[in-house]
């Protein structure tokens, strides 16, 4: 599918004035000022309609314009002619002024958003919204599908003795093996070799009790640390200066970089913007909500990678960073970084690559001969770039590392308080107290893993990833999102939600995604040699599918398909915060009726 970014833009004017020149002429309708305002909003209108010439409004409006043309004529009469040409050039600099405005996406936001919002007040709507949120949040609810027998929803009087404890914990937990242990898990778990996680066990067991906050007491964490930072920036062929912290996660690592972009160019902007791919990861967006910093979000072309002519259009003054996914989550794919690495240099801006997802892939990947474009420290427009040791580093979940090409950017992202009674205070990233079992556990994850060891895991996943894409594009109604050149492969089809669910059924757990509707599978160690039964199962479920007389109404098919087709974001935010309630409230407190008398006093 091919995208007209100037036919779009063109095509997204002409719906604002279309919206204003209606408006205007019930306005005018109903009212009988003749106030130089109104002559003034005349004017304007009548500039929109010869600029906007091949508009099809409704016959009643063109009709009324004509008499508004005739009205503005005769009243015009009386003045001189330098007093016209004076208002003319005043009222074309404030129309051109107001098109900008109108054109922009915030202010559209801010209209539907008012809108919607306007509708939902309906007493019906809002029953009736009330009803489907109820309705979504008990289909949520049993999906978790949690283990509520034996519950704690109060301190035990006594202790419970740790045999039964650790009993119970092996009961859940092979429970949840049965899950992820059948290797039809996109993503998630990455490795989950019986020797190396017990290895990383150890290691945290090793080191439970140390925290970073105290390098004093505990100096081996600051070596585990420092050496993980410097294996993953040489990974990156990071030069001299590079360098970089660990964090817990890729939303950490991309949220403290976006804290030191907007620190280092305090003084060049105090209405900071970012301009990053629609496809990036929502961590920027968080990082930006958090931060009181403006996110443009770039639409991708045909190829799904980010428009470069509209990103660079979208950089102006306050514009602080670009970025780029290597790869991206969705699709899986990598953006142009090395044209965003020149165009970061041109503008003197910075540019942070997201190899959250592909950092430990595309490396290997590229050595192995795959074709993989130049997309980090090698490019001298890159100044900072993330990379998640807890995916393919095989680390345990809770650790990542964010890389910068110079000291001074990454001072940045510090934060001091010289001035606190408790002592002077200072951390490198967003928590105070860190778990230093997990840095140990990371750094013991790298060293036993070694180049060779994630060389070779990166050989089988890239081969059973070939063996899944040749399967896909043989089966007939299946379209590859994109050109994938890793290990995630997204595709869609007719009713793509409910062939979701028919894989679900066979025990995969694949990424649901919209904008386009489709899945996708992000191909691990634990999918190698299973290639041909994920093909298989893919065209199995295609022939269920189209045997259908009638698709379901259960299952999360139906909730996919109205999250992505709902205008109403607003709406669907107010569902995901349903679903965060659902997720982390107990199932007691969800039912007051069966609280205990002191849990209801609470």
């Amino acid at each position: 599918m091919k995208f007209d970014t100037q036919k779009q833009q063109h095509h997204h004017h002409t719906t604002i004035v279309h919206q204003i020149i209606i408006v205007y002429y019930f306005y005018t309708t109903t009212t009988s000022t003749t106030s130089t305002t109104t002559l003034s909003t005349n004017i304007f209108i009548l500039y929109l309609v010869n600029k906007y010439n091949q508009l099809s409004l409704p016959f009643v409006v063109k009709d009324r314009m004509k008499d508004l043309i005739e009205a503005t004529n005769t009243y015009l009469e009386s003045y001189q002619p330098l007093t016209l040409v004076a208002a003319t050039a005043g009222i074309t600099a404030a129309s051109v002024a107001l098109i900008k405005t109108l054109s922009d996406g915030d202010f559209q936001k801010n209209i539907q958003k008012k809108f919607f919002s306007a509708v939902k007040n309906v007493p019906a709507v809002k029953q009736e919204i009330k009803k489907q949120r109820s309705k979504v949040k008990e289909t949520l609810k049993k999906s978790f599908n949690t283990d509520t027998t034996n519950p704690h929803y109060v301190l035990p009087e006594n202790g419970v003795a740790h045999s039964q404890i650790l009993a119970e914990m092996q009961k859940l937990m092979e429970k949840d093996e049965t899950k992820w242990g059948t290797s039809k898990v996109s993503g998630c778990v990455y490795l989950g070799e019986t020797e190396h996680t017990e290895l990383l066990n150890k290691a945290y067991a090793l080191f439970s009790l140390s925290n970073p906050l105290h390098p004093g007491v505990f100096p081996s964490i600051r070596k585990f640390e420092t050496e993980s930072i410097a294996m993953v920036a040489n990974m990156m062929n990071g030069h001299p200066k590079v360098v970089g912290a660990m964090t817990s996660g890729g939303t950490e690592s991309i949220f403290m970089a976006v804290k030191a972009y907007r620190d280092f160019y305090a003084d060049k902007t105090s209405h900071p913007e970012i301009v990053v791919p629609v496809t990036i990861h929502a961590a920027f967006d968080k990082a930006c909500g958090y931060l009181g910093i403006k996110i443009v979000h770039i639409p991708f072309g045909d190829d799904y990678k980010v428009d470069i002519a509209a990103l660079r259009k979208a950089i102006n003054k306050n514009t602080i960073m670009i970025a780029g996914s290597a790869v991206n989550f969705p699709h899986g794919i990598i953006d142009d970084i090395e044209t965003l690495s020149k165009i970061a240099l041109e503008h003197d801006i910075g540019l942070h690559v997201d190899a959250c997802l592909g950092g430990f892939v595309i490396p290997f990947a590229e050595e192995l001969g795959y074709d993989i474009p130049v997309f980090d420290f090698r490019l001298q427009g890159v100044t900072s770039m993330s990379v998640d040791t807890h995916k393919f580093g095989y680390a345990a979940k809770g650790t990542s590392v964010v890389l910068f090409g110079k000291p001074k950017l990454r001072r940045s992202m510090y934060f001091t308080a010289p001035n606190w009674p408790g002592g002077i205070y200072a951390s490198p990233t967003m928590p105070g107290s860190r778990p230093g079992g997990l840095v140990a556990a990371c750094w013991a994850s790298l060293v036993a893993q070694g180049h060779q060891g994630f060389k070779s895991k990166v050989e089988s996943i890239m081969q059973t990833t070939k063996i899944i894409l040749k399967g896909l594009k043989e089966i007939e109604g299946i379209q590859i999102i994109g050109d994938p050149k890793a290990m995630v492969v997204a595709f869609t089809c007719e009713n793509i939600f409910f062939l979701n669910d028919l894989m679900s059924h066979k025990g995969w757990h694949l990424n649901a995604l919209q904008k386009p509707d489709s899945v996708h599978i992000c191909v691990t160690a634990k999918h190698i040699g299973m290639g041909e039964t994920f093909v298989q199962d893919v065209r199995d479920s295609m022939k269920e599918l189209k045997s259908m007389d009638k698709l379901p109404t259960d299952g999360m098919a139906p909730i996919y398909g109205t999250a992505s087709s709902v205008p109403d974001r607003d709406l669907i935010g107010v569902i995901l915060s349903d679903f965060i309630d659902t997720l982390i409230t107990p199932d007691q407190q969800q039912n007051k009726s069966s609280a205990s008398p002191s849990e209801k006093q609470q």
